[in-house]
Order: structure tokens, then sequence, then C-alpha cells
């Protein structure tokens, strides 16, 4: 949904970002519950593997957007994306190297990268202690809900509801809430009997898409679809984590879309200049955002993050498991 928003032109990708971060609430909370706890070095090590997780892949991808603009010059990269340049001063290029960005922060090697700022500021939030017990995941969501409230109260815009980290803590606080409130969430759905319920999570997919679509066409995509979505895909992670296993998806191939979701966030813009460059060889001249750039661009990623799935994520997954496990 990110590609297609930023190569096709199709304004569904932060309905998946929030989606995101909602998922990565329950995640943290869970791996922090189950996996490290609490203690001084039991944050170490969660503090560790979240670095492993972000940085070593993150740093790749800038240092490919640098090639990219050694090859094709830089006028052609930020003709297709006006993020992507070389960092003038030591500040940008710290602020790039360990991402402390903002949507408006320029140049983002890596132009998405905006939003691991605001993952890496919840990872910290969660690890210290954040959504500890449910009195506190509480006090975080009613606290995420007032913010949002005061923001439509006050007719704040799209980049307070959206881009900011305030923003982010209510799908976070969200995800820890579905956490230490499974049972009581997910009673509502075992009442589900039949194909109803084992084909739940793909007809809350098509409500995402299709809540998408009905906000699309209304103009109305950054309002009330956008909250809506919001709900839909915390439904979507009550469901999920009632499951091991789904109708026509495997574990193999689930644990493949698993691996690969981290490269084509971080790389899908710089395969698309690739993909572009193709495209003006062979005589046909597009600009971004379009669907037939997006087509093109979508194999080409697949292979860049298989490449980079094999080469590197499996590695340092390797590492980030002996660190668990010591």
């Amino acid at each position: 949904m990110v590609v297609a928003l930023h190569l096709g032109g199709l304004s569904m990708g932060g309905y998946a970002v929030f989606g995101f971060y909602v998922l990565s609430g329950y995640l943290m909370t869970l791996i922090m519950q189950n996996s490290y706890g609490y203690s001084a070095l039991g944050f170490y090590k969660y503090a560790l593997n979240r670095f492993l997780r972000i940085y070593p892949i993150y740093w790749v991808s800038i240092i490919f957007s640098a090639i990219l603009i050694w090859y094709f010059g830089q006028p052609f990269v930020r003709g297709f994306n006006s993020a992507i340049f070389l960092p003038t001063n030591i500040s940008d290029l710290a602020r790039n190297a360990f991402l402390y960005l903002s949507p408006v922060e320029i140049p983002r090697l890596t132009p998405p990268a905006w939003a691991l700022t605001v993952e890496l500021f919840y990872y910290i939030v969660i690890g210290i202690g954040a959504s500890r017990n449910r009195l506190a995941t509480l006090v975080w969501f009613v606290a995420s809900v007032a913010y949002h409230l005061v923001t439509i109260i006050l007719g704040l815009g799209w980049e307070q509801r959206y881009y900011t980290i305030p923003a982010a803590s209510l799908p976070f606080s969200t995800g820890a809430l579905i956490f230490h409130y499974r049972p009581q969430f997910s009673q509502f759905v075992d009442r589900l009997e039949g194909s109803l319920y084992e084909y739940l999570p793909y007809i809350i997919f098509a409500s995402i898409i299709g809540n998408w679509l009905a906000g699309d066409l209304l103009g109305r995509t950054t309002g009330v679809f956008f909250y809506s979505n919001y709900i839909l895909c915390s439904i979507m992670v009550v469901v999920l984590s009632r499951r091991k296993t789904l109708p026509f998806i495997s574990k193999r191939f689930d644990g493949w879309m698993g691996d690969f979701s981290y490269p084509i966030y971080l790389f899908h813009f710089q395969v698309g200049v690739l993909a572009i460059s193709l495209l003006g060889t062979a005589g046909i001249d597009l600009e971004r955002p379009n669907l037939l750039l997006m087509v093109v661009s979508i194999p080409l990623i697949f292979a860049f993050s298989w490449i980079v799935t094999f080469s590197l994520e499996r590695p340092i997954e390797l590492l980030r498991a002996k660190v668990k496990k010591r």
C-alpha cells in the first residue's frame, strides 16, 4: 500500500502506516512481556535487537541512494523525489545516519525513513514500561485519544493527526491495549463459526481496501475514513493474534512476506529510480507517480528485497537470535 502511494499515486499509504503502528505496539509489548522483561538487562537486549533490526539494512538503503546519485546524477534522482540528495553538512548527515528525521526534513536519502524515527521513539517508550501493565496502558491510550480529539476540535491539519510522534501514540497504545485485553477482545471473534471465522482476516482486509476506496472517492481519506481504517486495522490485529495459520497462505509464504516487508519499505523509491530509467531507455518517459511505473517497479522491488533478505537480513536475524537467547 505504501508502494502504491509513492509510485502509483494511490492514496492508501498512510492507512498502511497506521495499521503497522497498531501491529508494532502489539508486538513490542508482547516481546517485552514474554521475551525480555523490564530489567536493565532485558531492556539492553531488547534495545540491541531493535538496533540490529532497524539500522544495518537502513544504512544499506542510504548507501544505495548515494550510489544512485553518483551514477545518475543528483538532478535526475532529485527529480524523482525531491528529498533524495546528498547532505551538505554534518547535521544533515547525522540526522540521516541516526534516523532523526521528520516528514519535511531534507535531505532524506531514504524518504519514508521519517516513520522509522516514530517507530524508534515508541520502541523506547514501550521498552521503559509504558505498556508494562493494564493501568499504564489505559492511561497511555486515553491520553492518545485525547490528543486526537483536541486536533479535531481545534481544526488542526492532517500533518498533526498523522505525521507527528504524538499522533502515532494512538495506534501504538491501541496495539499495546490489544495485548493486555486479548481475551476480552477475542471473545467476540471466537463466537463466530464456520466460514465466517475462517475467512474473517480476508473480509477485514477487503473492508480496509473498501474503506480507503470510499474515502478516496469522497475526497475524505484524511478524515473519518482514516479513523475507520485505524479501527479496522486494530480489529485485524485482534483477529490475527488468535491465529497460527490462514487459508490459502502457507507459513513459508507468510514468513517470506514478513522478511520482505522491511526491504520493500526501505528500497522502493530507489528501485523506482532504476525502473523509471529503464523505461526511459525503452522510450517511455514517465513522471512519478504513475501506475505503469508501479507495475514495472514491483517485480524489481521483490527481486531486490530477495537479495537484501538473503545476503543481509537472514545473517542479521541469526545474530539477533543469539542476543535474545543469551
